[in-house]
């Protein structure tokens, strides 16, 4: 069986890549508006599963493929943090964020065959450390913060504004791997693709 991710992201390109030779990429397309009072947790499997969805519709019932798709959200006070529209929304955004507690939720979407999409989250809580302005500045400097939700990458210079992270890292940069593959058993029919290889014994998977 081939995957098939559903997803721009670089960042779950390459995690799921790494372990797991067959994957092919495609865009997904959905509504991801948050609709009035929407539980974040409730809006991330939402959007992953209408993501799985409109990648089964393109590839058809009976296609090769497990298709798979997620949807990371930054949450704080039960907000949803969305992504920065410019340099002076991600320094507010990260300043919020600063000395606080926040939880990264994700949405796990897998599907194959005419049956719809099994969909399941798993959250991880990250606190960033108190910091300056200047620190704030410094950090967005080093990063491509518009394409992230919350402004900041964990996997790029975090260990500058994050005192520590409680749960999966993977999920924190953006792909569950630990979910995934306990998901996978489920859909891994011929048992070759998802853990026999070699990337996966290599990763110390979180």
């Amino acid at each position: 069986m081939k995957v098939l991710l559903g997803s721009t992201s670089p960042r779950r390109r390459d995690i799921l890549g790494a372990v797991t030779p067959s994957l092919e990429i495609t865009a997904p397309e959905a509504d991801e508006t948050a609709r009035p009072g929407e539980d974040p947790e409730r809006y991330a499997l939402r959007v992953s599963e209408a993501k799985a969805i409109s990648v089964m519709d393109r590839v058809g019932p009976n296609s090769p493929y497990l298709v798979v798709t997620c949807d990371t959200i930054v949450t704080l006070d039960g907000n949803i943090i969305g992504k920065p529209e410019n340099l002076d929304h991600a320094m507010a955004i990260i300043g919020g964020l600063s000395g606080k507690t926040h939880r990264v939720i994700s949405a796990l979407s897998l599907a194959t065959g005419p049956g719809g999409p099994a969909t399941e989250s798993e959250a991880s809580s990250v606190t960033f450390r108190k910091l300056s302005a200047r620190e704030i500045a410094d950090y967005l400097g080093k990063i491509h913060y518009m394409d992230k939700a919350g402004a900041y990458a964990v996997q790029e210079w975090g260990h500058l504004i994050i005192d520590r992270i409680e749960g999966s890292l993977t999920n924190v940069i953006g792909f569950p791997l630990r979910l995934f593959f306990r998901m996978a058993r489920e859909f891994d029919r011929d048992g070759t693709i998802y853990f026999t290889h070699p990337a996966a014994k290599k990763l110390n998977i979180s």
